[in-house]
Order: C-alpha cells, then structure tokens, then sequence
C-alpha cells in the first residue's frame, strides 16, 4: 500500500549561519523572510505531507517578517487559498485595504493573491495549502476581503478544528487513494462553512465607506464626507462605525498604521520621524509618540528602519544540507509559484 508522502524542516540540520537562507530558499515561492533579531538566532521547524495537490503542513518558527511581494502574485502564483489553524502567536497582515490581526484560537481562510507585508510573534500552526478551483467559496474571497475567519470555541470552528485533527491523524496511516477520498470529503464540509458564513458579511455599505476613507487617509476626511458621498446621516455612519469606536478612531488607527508600515522601511539617515508622523497627518510630535506607544507598544525610535535588509542572501548551492528539504521545496513551488 502507498502511503502519504511526508517531508521534514528542521532548523537543528543547519549551521545557525544557513538557517535562515534554508527556510528562505523552501518559501521563496510564499514570500520573503526577515528574522527578529540576529539571523543565527532564527528557528523554524515543519512537518509537510503531500495528497494530490494538497499540502499539509505542521510550523513552528520564532518571530519574524513576512513580505508578500507583487511578484508573487503574478500568474499561477495567485491561485491558492490556505486555511491556517492558529495556536499559538499573533500576526499583523499589513494589506492595501488595511490591517489584519490574526490570533491564537482561530482557524482562518487566507486569500493569496494580493501582496502583504506581515509581522509575526513566535508561532504554532497548522495549514493546508489550497488550489483555488477545489473550493467554490473562493469567489467570496479577495484583497479587499482577504480573510474569513472562525474561533475554536464557536461551534463552526470548533467542528472544523476537529474533523482537521482527526484527518491528520488518518495521513498517517492510510493510503494516497484513501487519503484523497477523505480529503474530499473535508473540503466539501469547509466550502460549505464558507458558503454560509459569506451570506452573513459586515454591512456592504461599511465596506464601501472604508475603502472610501482608506484611499484618502492622507487627505482632510471625515463624517461629513461620508454623509455627502454616501447621501446617509450622521445616526445613519455612527450605528455602523460604533464596532470602531467612531470614524475620527477608524482613521486614527488605519493613518497610524500605514505611519508603522513607512516608519519600518524609512531610511534613518535621509527620513525624520516627524516627517513620516507629519504625512499622514499627525502634527504634534509628542502626541504621535503616545499613540503610537499606546497602538503598537513600543516608540516609533525603535520602529524607524527596522525592515531594511542588511543580509545578503545566501544562494541555495552555498546551503549545506538543502537536499534535505527539497521535496517540502517542490511542493509549495509547484502549487504557490509565480
């Protein structure tokens, strides 16, 4: 009897100067890798099994960045989906139509095909790589709807976590044919779920007035705007921005938002904090710092040229050990290359 195809990443087989070139070299087709820290110091391990054109894959890494570039988005490279059961560590998705917090305890569909610049804590995951045409419901998904998502204590995701466990614990000893079959079945009961929750989306006429906000954040917008474009009254945007606090608070955290993202990849030595603060319309200095501590944790100093790569990256003939992983390699490469 065949069996299902499993493949192995282990930081442990590298020297610490190849660890991250190696995970770089494996995911290169997902998206670019910056570690937190020293490069050496970085840690990643992942357990991948193969049925038909799905890729299952077990991850734990230390914290790090992820950039999803427009050149990864091109051609077959935007026609996967993954679902990704979260368990441990947060990630911020930085997209074009705003942020996105993923948390410990859900379970989420993510949409690949639009670019995202991603800063991850240390984390544990499972996910399943996804060609687009095996689930009717990712018509519903798209870059300005990236992400459904479900809580493992809610009935949905707590039924859909475990028929994932109990899944992965049939890989390990059925056959590929088997395996197919049950793969199936699994993607049926997700499509369906999609499905259902999609008829329940957030209001048409919120997402409508966010885009609109967001395409003008660096502009003087605000309630009034809204009613004007969008022919409502003011009770009319208070009920729907109450879950945001408010839309002045929806436009204080989207511009202090794209204020993080510009202050990571500012050059210290030609940009000033104040400049960066000041375009997106935050004029007194020792405000700006407060709120930014009190979003995000940490003072913009600290923020300020953090995504500039000083690395060179080392070519995957120069990686002692890369044969190891270069079955998990093809896999992604051929359901995620560009």
């Amino acid at each position: 009897m065949k069996y299902v195809p499993t493949a192995q990443f282990d930081y442990r087989d590298f020297v610490p100067e190849d660890r991250l070139p190696a995970w770089r070299h494996m995911t290169a087709s997902l998206y670019e890798t910056w570690t937190e820290g020293e490069p050496e110091a970085f840690r990643a391990e992942a357990s991948g099994r193969l049925v038909g054109d799905l890729v299952f894959n077990e991850v734990k890494f230390s914290p790090a960045r992820f950039w999803r570039t427009p050149k990864h988005t091109r051609g077959k490279g935007r026609d996967f989906l993954t679902l990704h059961a979260q368990l441990t560590g947060e990630e911020r998705l930085l997209m074009d139509h705003g942020v996105v917090r993923l948390l410990p305890g859900h379970i989420y569909v993510r949409d690949w095909s639009c670019p995202f610049d991603s800063n991850a804590s240390a984390m544990h995951l499972h996910t399943i790589v996804i060609p687009r045409h095996r689930l009717a419901a990712s018509a519903t998904l798209s870059c300005r709807s990236p992400v459904m998502c479900w809580s493992m204590e809610d009935p949905s995701g707590n039924i859909l976590l475990r028929l994932w466990l109990q899944l992965l614990e049939s890989l390990n000893t059925v056959s590929i044919g088997k395996a197919e079959t049950l793969c199936e079945a699994f993607l049926g009961f997700l499509d369906g779920l999609m499905l259902g929750d999609a008829g329940n989306k957030r209001s048409a006429t919120l997402q409508a007035m966010e885009q609109f906000l967001l395409s003008r954040l660096q502009g003087n917008i605000g309630l009034e705007d809204l009613c004007r474009q969008f022919h409502v009254s003011r009770a009319t945007i208070y009920r729907l921005f109450e879950p945001h606090g408010g839309v002045n608070a929806y436009l204080g955290r989207m511009r202090m938002e794209r204020a993080y993202a510009d202050l990571r990849r500012a050059d210290p030595s030609r940009t000033r904090v104040a400049e960066i603060a000041t375009s997106w319309r935050f004029y007194e200095a020792s405000s700006f710092s407060r709120k930014f501590r009190q979003q995000f944790g940490l003072p913009p100093s600290e923020v300020m040229g953090k995504d500039i790569a000083t690395e060179e990256p080392r070519v995957a003939e120069l990686i002692r050990g890369v044969e190891a992983f270069s079955s998990y390699t093809s896999w992604l490469s051929a359901r995620s290359d560009p």
